[in-house]
């Protein structure tokens, strides 16, 4: 009985020891509460504004009432801001769309009746349009302008960046002028204007210009050019671009979105 007594005694005080089995030990915990993972943003504001519904609308920025050829026209100032939130730089374009050409009519009383569709439009118009007389020369017109959305390629635009004093010409490769071409031409295409970081604003001009089309463009011959026999300056200045004529009172209508895109880096 008593060694009975010893034998439970020297288990019990093994399992206590440790002996054949583990006991936690000290420990301690901590929390981290609060932990948050919040979005950036891209927000461009075009003078300040946003569009409709959520913002009061970006207003027209060219409206010219008057265009004649061989004149430039501008500068029409937009300020582009990146309202947004992120480190990165973000990359801003222009893209023209919706154009749309038609004739205006003239006031009331001007022209005459068009051949073909009984609009009235002015002479000089209808003359370079469906022919008739340009001064002593009979000419057979140059089919209708405008209604096509020719108008569109012959008005060329220009944006400069950041330079209100700077004019633009044909051709340029002044790296101010990030943008140049015909309406027509730039219609619908994705045009890169420059980087626009976050908190920053900056600014492009818009120059437009209306080319002016000689009748040699059309393959025509009737006016004396500089050096052949019978010229006068004055005449072959009033007369040999009479295919420019049918541009009259015509109108080009667009809109211009403004795009802001943001590349972060990829991990």
């Amino acid at each position: 009985m008593k060694s009975i007594f010893l034998t439970v005694v020297v288990i019990c005080a093994l399992a206590i020891g440790g002996v054949g089995g583990t006991l936690a030990t000290w420990s301690d915990s901590e929390t981290s509460h609060g932990n948050t993972i919040t979005t950036g943003a891209v927000d461009l504001k075009v003078n300040g504004a946003d569009d409709l519904p959520y913002g009061t609308g970006v207003p027209t920025k060219v409206d010219i009432a008057c265009m004649i050829p061989c004149k430039m026209y501008g500068p029409f100032e937009v300020e582009l801001w990146n309202a947004g939130i992120c480190e990165w730089d973000s990359h801003a374009y222009i893209h023209l769309g919706n154009a749309c050409c038609f004739n205006a009519l003239p006031k009331e009383g001007s022209g005459y009746a068009c051949p073909e569709t009984g609009d009235m439009k002015p002479e000089p118009e209808l003359v370079a349009e469906f022919g008739g007389m340009v001064s002593q020369y009979e000419v057979p017109g140059v089919g209708i302008q405008g209604d096509n959305c020719t108008m569109a390629s012959h008005v060329r635009m220009w944006v400069v960046a950041d330079d209100p004093t700077y004019v633009p010409v044909d051709n340029d490769t002044n790296p101010l002028v990030v943008v140049e071409g015909k309406l027509g031409e730039l219609e619908c295409e994705e045009l890169y204007l420059f980087d626009l970081t976050p908190c920053n604003a900056r600014t492009i001009y818009l120059w437009f210009h209306l080319q002016q089309e000689s009748e040699e463009d059309f393959g025509f011959d009737f006016i004396a050019d500089p050096g052949d026999p019978g010229y006068d300056e004055l005449f072959w200045k009033k007369f040999n671009d009479w295919p420019s004529w049918a541009m009259m009172r015509d109108k080009v209508q667009f809109s211009l979105e403004f795009d802001l895109y943001l590349e972060g880096p990829i991990d």
